[in-house]
């Protein structure tokens, strides 16, 4: 039934009846377009916010994941670079990663978002969702670290850094290991946010330039190109390498590399220990087999005298 006016009343047609409404006259299909239009009204009234600016920036509601995590190759890359690296040499510590973190602080519940937390000496023998301090004695990480990205980086060198302050973790740690924007933290950038005491300031140590370059055989570190913190709660150096590999065909790719306090060297993924081992063992075989081929050489030598 098509709409049609009748004075000042509106009409829908329902079941061979005239439904008198308010101006006019409305078919079946008009009643449908208009659902659906209010519908998506209301969808959009409903849309979730994950993907929406914060409206302080750099301040995200409370229990709101963090925008933009693993948003590019680079970033998971090296989120998945330094969790295996942690998570391989020290298997006695926690470290947790792309988790939010909620800690207490002047009566209120503070939520942080980190790309990898470490704590040392800490066990929690089981995957969580979500790291809540008061659970395991409001136990802080050592060490947090956020990978710099687009729509991350304002709050992760702003509020974020207030916040770690705030709550007492001893070392805070950022990084752009790809981003050519903004010039102010072009990469490569490290910057080490850290305190001796809890009641002290933060102090700042940065870095802007490899210390290593990605090769076929080992890299060799310029030790006078780390930044070394907080030797009583990390068993390693800090710095930078640059990779191979480039982001969008011309940009320059770095990661954040941890280095052995002792031997300073770059401390190994699972896969590059297993290549060493893998590589020792080869060694000592030879070795051992060319041992015993010299000990026949002697032997059929004195066999002939």
């Amino acid at each position: 039934m098509n709409a049609h006016k009748n004075g000042n009343t509106k009409v829908i047609g329902r079941s061979g009846k005239d439904l008198k409404v308010n101006e006019f006259i409305i078919s079946k299909d008009q009643i449908k377009t208009r659902m659906t239009i209010e519908v998506t009204k209301e969808r959009k009234r409903l849309k979730g916010t994950r993907h929406e600016k914060p409206v302080v920036e750099g301040v995200l509601p409370e229990g709101v994941p963090r925008l933009g995590r693993r948003e590019s190759e680079p970033h998971s890359s090296e989120i998945t670079y330094l969790y295996d690296v942690l998570t391989t040499n020290f298997p006695k510590d926690r470290v947790m990663w792309d988790l939010n973190h909620y800690f207490k602080w002047e009566g209120e519940i503070v939520n942080i978002q980190f790309d990898l937390s470490y704590f040392r000496n800490f066990s929690i023998p089981y995957d969580i969702s979500s790291y809540k301090a008061e659970r395991y004695g409001n136990r802080v990480p050592d060490m947090a670290v956020n990978i710099l990205s687009k729509s991350t980086y304002n709050q992760d060198i702003g509020m974020h850094v207030e916040r770690c302050r705030s709550i007492g973790i001893p070392v805070y740690v950022v990084i752009n290991p790809y981003l050519p924007n903004p010039l102010e933290l072009k990469s490569p950038f490290l910057r080490v946010y850290y305190r001796n005491k809890l009641d002290e300031p933060y102090q700042i140590h940065e870095l802007r330039v490899p210390c290593a370059k990605e090769g076929d055989t080992d890299p060799v570190v310029d030790e006078t190109k780390l930044i070394d913190v907080r030797a009583d709660l990390l068993p390693f150096k800090l710095g930078i390498m640059q990779l191979k590999r480039q982001y969008e065909g011309s940009y320059p790719r770095y990661r954040m590399i941890l280095v052995d306090r002792e031997t300073h060297e770059i401390l190994p993924t699972l896969a590059e220990k297993e290549r060493k081992r893998a590589e020792n063992e080869k060694r000592r075989a030879d070795m051992a087999e060319e041992k015993v081929k010299k000990l026949q050489e002697e032997l059929d030598r004195l066999k002939k005298q």
